[in-house]
This record gives structure tokens, sequence and C-alpha cells, in this order.
């Protein structure tokens, strides 16, 4: 009876109490941009995108959101594709975000600590219990001594956006840390316009104009 169970964990799910395996069980993800997010809240009417099935209309992307705990919600990067969010729908940093956090910060990103990420824990800065959310702007590189340094102690980290992380110590003290490489999950700025080249013509003027002096 427990060889049957294994074989059918590795069969449907690819889980055994070793970790092995790579079952066949099927996922459903749906996955909308980071620029189209107001579909969701029903302000825009961008479309989603069914893995394995192709782009969905906004209605049916925000039905299936809304309305279905077996799917997956995935917020991705607007012009890479990588996943910056899950939301509360898993607690494990899929492989796009852990790349993504991987080159934001490159080291531990607490104050003054410069330990590879390679070496790092992914923390959440909102911590999990307490409705913390997997997503980038919830999430950093903590070597093991800081991350219990966090855990334990007074210390509090606040995301400024764009990967600027402001801690505060115990004793109310700011220090702010930059991430190694800037990468921008907001949409572009909108490029202004280039000048007329014809110039524009001066008001007119009902008054007469005063005569010369000579």
């Amino acid at each position: 009876q427990l060889r049957a169970d294994v074989f059918a964990d590795i069969i449907l799910d690819g889980v055994t109490p070793s970790g092995i395996g790579q079952g066949i069980r099927g996922a459903v993800n749906v996955t909308v941009p980071v620029l189209t997010v107001l579909t969701l809240m029903g302000l825009s009417e961008e479309p989603g995108f069914l893995k394995g099935y192709g782009p969905i209309g906004p209605d049916t992307a925000r039905q299936i959101a809304a309305g279905a705990p077996s799917f997956t919600r995935i917020l991705v990067h607007p012009e890479t594709g990588a996943v910056l969010s899950v939301g509360r729908d898993r607690y494990t940093v899929p492989k796009d975000l852990k790349r993504f956090l991987r080159v934001r910060d490159k080291t531990c990103r607490f104050p003054g600590c410069n330990k590879s990420a390679a070496h790092c824990d992914l923390d959440h800065s909102l911590d999990w219990q307490f409705d913390g959310v997997t997503a980038h702007d919830n999430l950093a590189h903590l070597c093991p001594a800081c991350h219990a340094l966090k855990s334990e102690t007074g210390w509090r980290v606040l995301h400024l956006g764009d990967g600027l992380l402001e801690w505060t110590s115990p004793t109310g003290l700011a220090f702010v840390s930059e991430p190694a490489t800037v990468i921008r999950s907001a949409s572009p700025a909108v490029k202004p316009e280039a000048p007329s080249a014809e110039p524009t013509p001066e008001p007119e003027s009902d008054e007469t104009p005063e005569p010369a002096p000579f």
C-alpha cells in the first residue's frame, strides 16, 4: 500500500517525502501583466493570458481570478515577463521571481551587509503569518544572521518602491538600502511630444500701438 501511495504521488504530483519526482497533474495559471492589473479591478479592458491556452477576455480573467481558488494569480513585469507577485496564493517564491530578486538585490539587503544573495534567504518583509504577500515589493534577500536579527529584534523594514528599502533601527535611526540593479515595475514615462517646427503666433492685441517718440 505504501509503495502504491508513493507511486501515485510521483505520477500525479511529483511529491515524495524526499521531494523527488516530477508529476503530470496540471496547474492552471492566469497571468495578468502589471500594466493591465486594473483589468481585475474592472477599470481596464486589457486581456489576460491563460497558460497553455492563450489570451482570454477581461471578463473571463476577472471571473477566474476572483472565484477560482485552484488557479494561481500571477503579476508579471510588462517588458520582461518576469513574475513579480503571486499574492497570497503561494508562500514559495517562483523561480522567475527568484531570478528577478537575485538580479535586483545581488547581496544581503540589511544595512552594512554585503553577503552574496546566493547565500541568503528570501525574506517576506511583512511576515506571511501577518498576511504578507509573495511579491517583489515584499521580498528581499537577507543572510541567515541578518534574517535572525530582523525576526528577533526591533528592526523594521519598509519597501519604498523600485527596490529601495528603508530600515529603522530599534533606536529609531533610519537607513536606506539601495538595490544593486533598479528594475522598474511601473509603466515607462510617456515621452513628451516634440515641439512643432512652426513658430507659435503671438496673440493679437486690440490696443492701438503708441507712435514712436521721434
